[in-house]
Order: structure tokens, then sequence, then C-alpha cells
């Protein structure tokens, strides 16, 4: 199992501050931060917690680097969640 399957099983338990922790560490680790698949899944555990604001900068991030990353994906998901309104439910 590589780094990567192991933040995202960390995730996927629930494990969000020790997997924020492997991810930043890889980030940090990468020449100026362009580790997309990190930055990716700090997005997803960004997202997890209801950090959405932050969520949106990590999947912005790493697309940045490559347009083509599952984080394209989620960042055009989350904007998609962010900019549902629906009318009955705010104004009732």
């Amino acid at each position: 199992m590589d780094i990567y399957e192991e933040i995202l099983q960390k995730i996927n338990h629930n494990e969000l501050e020790q997997a924020r922790a492997m991810a930043q560490s890889l980030v940090d680790a990468s020449p100026a931060g362009a580790d997309e698949k990190a930055l990716y899944l700090l997005g997803k555990i960004e997202w997890k917690c209801g950090n959405m604001s932050a969520a949106i900068g990590h999947y912005s991030a790493a697309v940045r680097i490559n347009p083509n990353s599952e984080a394209a994906t989620a960042l055009e998901q989350a904007r998609s969640i962010m900019n549902f309104y629906h009318r009955d439910l705010y104004n009732p």
C-alpha cells in the first residue's frame, strides 16, 4: 500500500487528523507544494470536516497542477453543491 492509499484509508476510517498530517507533510516535502494527489486528499479531508471553502481551495490547487486529475471532478461537484439554491428551503 502506498502513502496515498494509506491516507485515503485513514479518511475512510475518520482518522482525519492523522490523514491531514500525512497529506500536509507530502505537500510540504514536494517542490513548491506541487503534490496534486496530496492536495486532492487534503480537499477530501476538509470537505469531510465541513470546511468547504478550504476543500475547494485544495481542489483548485490540485487542478492547477493537473487539470485532468480526479480533483477536477471533486471541484466541479463541490462548486455545484455550493451553488445550489432552492427557494423553498431558504424562504418558506
